[in-house]
């Protein structure tokens, strides 16, 4: 439906020069709901490892006939929770190119579809091969998924307008934790089944599946390819956004690597990587054999944090745009206001975490939740800034500073490993684990305060290499109300 109201705020403003209307629902919402269902499924795949490679070496279980137990040590599990990520990282720039050439919708599609496959031959696949073949099967899923936020950041450059890209796509990466809380609790419940943990995946499969379905048949890679979308609603989509449509870029790599806001993020991007990864891979196992809580009760419990993520998230992204819409900050400022709420928040709350014992296990997952409640508040900070930056070339820019954070996210297990030595109970190792994230964290965020930028970049025109080659007195007088629109936003930020 298609409504028209008051813009309000800098970014209102623009939006009545171009055309004096504020649109209400309408198809990009529809785009915006498939992708978020997307990342909730994916991640679900990816999340329910913790919990199922617990329930795959539960030596209470043994004497269940039907269930498949494995004597698979502390170092093992590490290399298979990594592993997802060996592929994941190696994956990341082919990901980020293939989602610019052939759209966002096709690349997901297939990640979908090679998941499900992968997770519902992943019960016989790991007792014919044992742990090795588990590893390449989540190698495969990492190589697989390596295209998500690459070709998310693809789409919402295409199909969102600025002044709504802030809230819609925080709503979307919401789903990361959306597929996170409900990964954890349902394998923990899942694994205590009749069946256990083979149900986790044949679960997981049929979901795949299912979600495949939805997003063949209700999204496409640009607002002008859906079939439910109005000629209207297409004008005020790609009205100012000074997309390339179907024109096929060439990408200029030499300015998006000489460019210094490519780095700062990057760099923070690396902190919040390694933190992440930290509690997503090893939260299960820190609060089953550091708190002493249950298989079924740390799986549960590990989902409230992320409940907090959540709703971080969604604030975050909500009241970042109200201030830079209204005026009352600039969008870079709000970018590292919020990064920063994160990553001091995060570094703060991991080192409280560190001198919690055993004995006080309720303060331990209160300060669990305050502080990945406050790591949401990254929707709004460093996540959009390939968004500020460069509209058409998010999606690659994002496989690079992915690609960059994830070579973090292959050490972090394996760092907790080492440093926990098989005895995961033993307190004082996690608390080495936790400060040395802590001080990454302070550290990446106050170099993207530093040299981060919200501008957007001249290389993202698309005739950026057309008007650089040609004779400047011909081109000068060619400025669109596009050209104005990326000027006065410049001088704002």
């Amino acid at each position: 439906m298609v409504t028209e109201n008051n813009c309000k705020g800098k970014l209102g403003t623009i939006s009545e020069r171009l055309g004096n209307r504020c649109y209400g629902f309408g198809v990009r919402h529809l785009q915006s709901v498939c992708m978020c269902l997307c990342m909730i499924s994916l991640f679900i795949a990816r999340g329910s490892m913790a919990v199922a490679v617990l329930a795959m070496t539960d030596r209470s279980r043994l004497n269940s006939t039907d269930i498949t137990i494995y004597d698979w040590d502390k170092n093992i599990q590490g290399l298979i929770l990594s592993s997802f990520f060996w592929g994941y990282t190696l994956m990341q720039i082919p990901a980020g190119l293939l989602a610019k050439r052939y759209g966002g919708k096709p690349v997901l599609l297939v990640a979908l579809l090679a998941n499900g496959l992968i997770c519902g031959l992943l019960p016989v696949l790991s007792y014919i091969g044992g742990w090795p073949v588990v590893c390449a099967c989540r190698v495969l899923m990492g190589l697989t998924q390596a295209c998500l936020f690459p070709a998310s950041h693809t789409l919402l450059g295409r199909w969102l307008p600025a002044q709504e890209r802030t809230t819609l796509a925080g709503i979307i990466y919401g789903g990361t934790q959306l597929g996170t809380i409900i990964a954890m609790p349902l394998s923990g419940l899942l694994a205590e089944t009749a069946i256990g943990w083979k149900l986790i995946f044949y679960s997981i499969s049929g979901l795949m599946f299912t979600s495949a379905a939805v997003w063949y048949f209700f999204s496409a890679s640009t607002p002008g390819e859906h079939r439910f979308m109005t000629e209207l609603e297409r004008q005020y989509i790609e009205r100012g956004l000074h997309t390339s449509g179907g024109k096929v870029l060439r990408t200029p790599w030499r300015h998006i690597l000489r460019s210094r806001g490519l780095w700062a993020i990057a760099i923070t991007h690396i902190g919040f990587s390694c933190s992440y990864v930290l509690f997503f891979v090893d939260m299960p196992t820190y609060l089953e054999k550091g708190l002493h809580i249950s298989l079924k009760n740390s799986a549960s419990l590990s989902a409230l944090p992320y409940a907090g993520m959540w709703l971080g998230n969604i604030v975050s992204a909500s009241v970042s745009e109200k201030i830079f819409n209204r005026g009352l900050l600039s969008v870079g400022t709000c970018r590292k206001l919020f990064n920063s709420v994160a990553c001091f928040g995060m570094a703060f709350g991991l080192a409280g975490l560190s001198f919690i014992g055993k004995e006080h296990e309720n303060m331990a997952i209160a300060v669990l939740v305050a502080t990945l409640t406050l790591y949401g508040f990254s929707a709004a900070g460093f996540m959009m800034s390939h968004l500020d930056m460069s509209p058409n070339f998010a999606g690659v820019m994002l496989s690079l500073t992915n690609f960059i954070a994830n070579f973090g996210s292959v050490g972090t297990p394996l760092l907790t490993s080492f440093i926990l030595n098989n005895d995961p109970t033993d307190l004082s190792r996690w608390r080495i684990c936790f400060l040395i994230i802590s001080c990454l964290l302070i550290v990446t965020n106050i170099m993207y305060m530093i040299f981060a930028s919200a501008k957007c970049q001249p290389w993202d025109d698309p005739d950026f290499e057309d008007k650089k080659s040609a004779d400047p007195e011909e081109v000068t007088p060619a400025l669109t109300s596009s050209a104005i629109l990326k000027a006065e936003e410049a001088k704002n930020h």
